[in-house]
């Protein structure tokens, strides 16, 4: 009687926790819950997905003949998709005994093991737990990726294959199953499992190696025929057991299968892929796995995982010429680069075309690539960009908004703060007066800070999501993290240098992108990086930017380059706090090159000349060896002006004889951002031999006329200004 009363409550308990589980899929069901979408796993799909690439006119239209990337196949290992008429029908059974018996009865999931799957969980019935997994249901957690072990993931689980059986027949659900289980040793699907464990067809399959292989997907670890034999022919004879009580086979079809000698392919470790792929090969892969897993509702894994066995084709941005020539630099990085305490900093480049942000070339550390999915330091590692990121946070930005130009002038002196003065330039020497683009040229911290004052750090924020550089709002809400780029996360070299390409492209921006699309092996598109093309700065303000850039390169912290003799080059230098980091972006109206030196480890760089630099202007060399430089075109909208260096306004005859010379320079601008009036902050007067400003008649030959700068500053205790002695509060 305690016994029925007990079998009772047990049922009872298992009816109410059913009802709950169903009540909980209903009210997911309510949200929309996403529905798995298997066209991205075709059937007849080739294993191999292969790379495309086009020329340069043909890729910047989307138009034109593709050719293909030599050596950079995808694959896990080479085989074909199989179709379901094509699989032994005694491995259809095998796997449908084992692991699902009422596969072809139930709507997507077996209520009844369910139930007993949840009695055994909540009661331990039995030692061993079991799952209560459909094959429908396997194969959504095959293509979702998601293996938590929550309520949640179950009940999202039975959704999906409780839709997934409307849409697909049992037969194109075992095809899809049968292609996608993961096997063990690499393996994704049985063809695969065959060759690797057999060495043989999937069509010469024998009874017993059918059972074996549907033996290992309780355990690809543990029931490895390749490692584990004994524990695989220990699960195959529940198999075959499950095959005979199921009616499959006969007895004497199950007696010559137990007593079969099976031979265990000895050369599994030959068959994987072994090539090494390029950098830009795994950049391009991580992209295209993080679209797909976006678009189709499919783990970022689960989608790499299909684009290695899809054959799928992939028409990407590479150029193969810009690539190998950088992979030859990078080769030869000691002749590049000098050695720091004992060992060779590691260093990243990127090449992108600034017309449609296209990736061309794309370098992730130093010396040949010895292995695949490791650590990219152009996409993976984000470091402060130090000063690279003034044009992108302070400069532009204060260009656009109109709150300053060209010649805009800034006191080179550092704030009297509490704790003393700040921000400190280096070298450490600070000039006095100067316009924006002496500071732009010469990285001086000082004027980055007060420029930034003006502008306001939300305005900084706004621009940089445009341009869709990272930073954490809280803790780089200050004027070292955006005027000295000292973010608290870092930025990747990928995003950095994508954002320099407003400056070669009128302003306007796209994401930074390593394919144009991706297709199954029929043609049809799967997968398409669509234009997205934005304005971010005005095209006045991105050709007065790259006015300023290119005094960078030719006067400038980085008039090392050689190369601006062959094309017009503009960039800009950047070094991480301690010399940690250092940084070049820079570029011509046809390619943007960011590179960026630094230890895994952060520790300082001590050199005479930027090595970043030097990658870069070794890279334009071959980029451009057979061109002949081009004049610049001046826009319409662009007003060149001479005006005054010292004051920012429109020359007069004072400037020219300063007690230094002339301090007459020329400039760009807009109409309606320039200077209005001329410099009244020159002011003549006569000097004597001395120096000394002459308040009294002397011979015309004891005395000259010299104009000094009518100016006063606060004094700097302990602090060299070096235009002080050019102030006529000085020589009074």
């Amino acid at each position: 009687m305690k016994k029925k009363k007990s079998l009772i409550k047990i049922f009872a308990i298992s009816f109410l926790a059913l009802t709950i589980l169903l009540i909980a899929s209903l009210l997911i069901y309510s949200f929309n819950i996403d529905k798995i979408d298997l066209t991205l796993i075709r059937s007849g799909a080739t294993s191999i997905t292969r790379i495309y690439y086009f020329d340069k006119d043909d890729r910047r239209s989307r138009e034109g003949t593709p050719h293909e990337l030599k050596d950079e196949e995808l694959f896990m290992h080479k085989h074909d998709w199989i179709s379901i008429d094509k699989i032994p029908k005694n491995l259809i059974n095998a796997f449908v005994a084992i692991e699902d018996k009422r596969f072809y009865e139930h709507k997507g999931v077996d209520w009844a093991r369910t139930s007993k799957a949840i009695l055994n969980y909540l009661f331990k019935l039995e030692e061993k737990s079991f799952g209560g997994s459909s094959i429908t249901q396997q194969l959504v957690k095959n293509v979702t990726g998601n293996n938590e072990t929550t309520i949640k993931r179950k009940i999202d689980e039975i959704i999906k294959a409780l839709d997934l059986e409307k849409k697909a027949s049992k037969r194109e659900i075992l095809e899809y199953y049968l292609n996608v289980v993961y096997l063990g040793e690499n393996c994704y699907g049985v063809a695969t499992a065959s060759e690797v464990y057999f060495n043989k067809d999937i069509s010469n399959l024998s009874l017993k190696e059918c059972a074996m292989l549907a033996s290992i997907v309780k355990g690809p670890s543990i029931y490895n025929p390749h490692t584990n034999l004994d524990n695989n022919l220990n699960r195959s004879l529940l198999v075959l057991n499950a095959l005979k009580e199921q009616g499959y086979i006969d007895d004497n079809e199950y007696k010559n299968a137990i007593n079969e000698n099976v031979e265990i392919n000895p050369n599994i470790e030959n068959i994987s892929h072994t090539g090494i792929y390029s950098w830009f090969t795994e950049a391009l892969l991580k992209q295209v796995s993080e679209d797909l897993s976006k678009k189709y509702n499919i783990a970022v894994d689960t989608a790499k995982k299909e684009i290695l066995k899809g054959g799928y084709r992939i028409y990407s941005t590479i150029d193969p010429e810009i690539q190998h020539n950088l992979e030859n630099i990078y080769k030869n990085y000691p002749l590049y680069i000098q050695m720091q305490g004992g060992k060779y900093p590691e260093s990243a480049c990127v090449i992108i075309d600034p017309k449609t942000s296209d990736v061309l070339a794309l370098i992730g550390g130093i010396g040949d690539k010895k292995a695949n999915m490791i650590f990219n330091r152009a996409t993976d590692a984000k470091r402060p960009p130090g000063s690279v990121l003034k044009p992108l946070s302070v400069y532009a930005p204060s260009i656009d908004l109109k709150l300053i130009n060209y010649a805009t002038v800034f006191d080179d002196t550092p704030l009297a703060l509490k704790k003393g003065y700040w921000p400190k330039n280096s070298p450490n020497r600070y000039r006095g007066l100067v316009p924006v683009y002496y500071a732009v040229e010469h990285s001086i911290n000082t004027v980055a800070v007060k420029a930034l004052q003006k502008l306001g750090i939300k305005e900084s924020f706004n621009y940089l999501d445009n341009l869709m550089i990272t930073y954490d709002k809280e803790r780089d809400y200050n004027e070292s993290s955006l005027a000295l780029g000292q973010l608290t996360n870092g930025e990747t070299l990928l995003n950095i240098t994508n954002a320099y390409s407003i400056f070669a492209n009128d302003g306007k921006l796209s994401n930074p992108k390593t394919y144009l699309y991706v297709t199954d092996y029929e043609g049809n598109v799967i997968l398409e990086n669509e234009n997205d093309e934005r304005e971010v700065i005005t095209k006045e303000t991105a050709f007065i930017m790259t006015k300023i850039l290119q005094g960078v390169v030719n006067n400038g912290t980085a008039k090392n380059i050689s190369n601006k003799n062959l094309v017009n080059v503009a960039g800009k230098t950047g070094t991480s706090s301690n010399n940690e980091d250092k940084w070049f972006v820079g570029y011509t109206n046809d390619y943007v090159l960011g590179v960026r030196v630094g230890f895994d480890t952060p520790n300082p760089i001590y050199c005479n000349i930027n090595p970043a630099t030097i990658i870069f202007d070794e890279m334009i060399k071959r980029i451009y060896s057979d061109t002949v430089k081009q004049e610049e075109e001046i826009p319409y909208e662009i007003i060149e002006r001479d005006f005054c260096f010292d004051s920012g306004m429109l020359y007069s005859n004072s400037c020219t004889i300063d007690l230094r010379g002339t301090r007459v320079v020329h400039g760009y601008f807009t109409r309606d951002n320039m200077p209005s009036r001329n410099c009244d902050m020159h002011k003549t007067v006569y000097v004597t031999e001395d120096g000394k400003i002459s308040n009294r008649i002397l011979p015309f030959w004891k005395k000259r006329k010299v104009s000094l700068l009518d100016y006063e500053r606060d004094e700097y205790k302990d602090l060299i200004i070096e235009d002080n002695e050019y102030l006529i509060k000085s020589r009074d």
